[in-house]
């Protein structure tokens, strides 16, 4: 696998074997991200959730373009530039919006503070009340695509820099800041090329901030079997103790099925405390998402044949909650849409509050071939998982929408990919919003013109 575009080979090899093998509620929205005009023949649902309020685009005069990559924390937001994969090549920063009333207002753009316009800024990023994490594994000022990670702090509607921060001993390759989770005061940095014990097994360095509020480095995490192509760390999460790496390229239940990785915090050092293998076997890259928020565990598998379904449903994909039973990790519900054919690359991308899991789905093609698309879920206390499926009113074809996602109670941020090598660049991010009443999982909820989109939650057999 090319080391330069690692954090899209997940989206374009789903992509690839899906090809072989209605807006909700809203209208698009001017560059402010304010509600545009009502226009266009979108299928609606006849109960939502959630809505899309706003499609957030560059101006068309502008001299920049927003890649996939989302963050979302109490009414910022926050996106990733868009690039060219294959050549590297930035366009503008980190565009940062700020939620007024009912439009979001574009208040800062973060550049890379030497101006390097191959380090990949913004491939994964993370945000919190009063700071931001952006990712550059591309950076080179040391050590060729060692990688690294800058740490803004909030002053107003200014983003300064903060720090910098590497690998204690960055190596070529690395691509350190490939994967971002920030949890109150613990930041974890996925590497996932790093020849930790292997070529390309990857490593996670956890960063600790101190009583001045600056940034230690507290620990570095390898898997337990370093072996070659594991890709550990291309996806982490953090909440409380609890820390989570995906590995989607273990091989040890069959080609490419994928592992995850459990870590404990105890008496502040991060233990292993197990892993988890990819319930639906191989070739599933069980790991490329991976989320955490308030104990609710999840990962994606955006390769994995869904179980029971035929040869024609190979590598629709599926996400599984990840829970602590009877002393052992395991995977319980299952997380897909209920319409089998649809939801290709589901578990592409995930993100949770602790509430409502979102999980992309980059070559769903009910809009058009790779057009993409996104679900959101909530359980029930009663009866289970609800899903709804969310699409943008720009999908369409190529449009690989669902590549980043971000939830933070009442807004949802789902990001599109398309092609990074056109110009322009066609990302865009749409927001969705809770729609009032809230939502009664008694009620319908079926989509107008597809099958019902809610969830399947099937427990694993003990073992998994």
């Amino acid at each position: 696998m090319d080391g330069s575009r690692i954090r899209a080979s997940v989206a374009r090899m789903v992509a690839a074997c899906a090809a072989w093998g209605a807006m909700v509620g809203g209208a698009p929205a001017d560059m402010d991200g304010s509600p545009a005009p009502a226009g266009g023949d979108h299928r609606g649902w006849r109960r939502s959730e959630w809505r899309e309020t706003a499609s957030l685009q560059p101006p068309a005069d502008a001299a920049w373009a927003i890649g996939p990559a989302v963050a979302l924390h109490q009414g910022t937001l926050a996106v990733a530039p868009a690039r060219d994969w294959d050549l590297g090549h930035d366009v503008g920063g980190v565009q940062v919006y700020r939620r007024s009333g009912s439009r979001w207002r574009s208040v800062a753009q973060i550049g890379h503070p030497a101006g390097e316009a191959q380090a990949h800024l913004g491939a994964a990023l993370a945000l919190s009340d009063s700071m931001m994490v952006i990712g550059a594994p591309h950076e080179s000022s040391d050590v060729f695509q060692a990688g690294a990670v800058f740490v803004h702090a909030a002053r107003r509607d200014q983003w300064p820099l903060m720090t910098t921060l590497q690998r204690p001993r960055p190596s070529t390759g690395d691509l350190f800041g490939s994967a971002l989770a920030l949890d109150q005061g613990t930041l974890v940095v996925g590497s996932p090329k790093a020849d930790e014990g292997a070529l390309d097994t990857g490593a996670v360095e956890v960063f600790e901030q101190d009583a001045m509020g600056d940034w230690i480095h507290a620990q570095t995490l390898a898997p337990p079997d370093p072996s070659t192509g594991l890709l550990f760390g291309i996806s982490v999460a953090v909440s409380g103790d609890t820390l989570v790496v995906g590995a989607p390229g273990d091989s040890a239940q069959g080609p490419l099925a994928g592992r995850v990785h459990l870590y404990r915090r105890i008496r502040g050092s991060w233990r292993w405390d197990g892993s988890v293998g990819c319930p639906a076997g191989p070739r599933g890259w069980f790991g490329a998402a991976v989320a955490a928020s308030n104990g609710l565990l999840v990962a994606g598998a955006p390769r994995a044949t869904r179980p029971g379904a035929s040869r024609a449903d190979f590598d629709r994909g599926a996400a599984w909650m990840i829970e602590h039973v009877a002393g052992s990790w395991r995977c319980t519900d299952m997380l897909a849409p209920d319409a089998w054919r649809q939801g290709d690359g589901f578990g592409s991308a995930l993100a949770t509050d602790g509430t409502s899991v979102v999980v992309g789905a980059t070559a769903d093609s009910v809009r058009g071939d790779l057009s993409g698309c996104a679900y959101v879920f909530r359980r029930h206390p009663v009866d289970g998982w609800h899903g709804q499926r969310l699409d943008p009113c720009l999908a369409g074809a190529s449009a690989l929408i669902g590549h980043g996602v971000a939830v933070d109670g009442l807004c949802i941020a789902v990001g599109r990919l398309g092609d990074p090598e056109a110009d322009p660049a066609p990302g865009s991010v749409s927001v969705f919003e809770r729609a009032s009443p809230p939502f009664d999982p008694s009620g319908p909820h079926v989509p107008v013109a597809t099958e019902r989109a809610a969830v399947v939650a099937q427990p694993v057999a003990p073992g998994m």
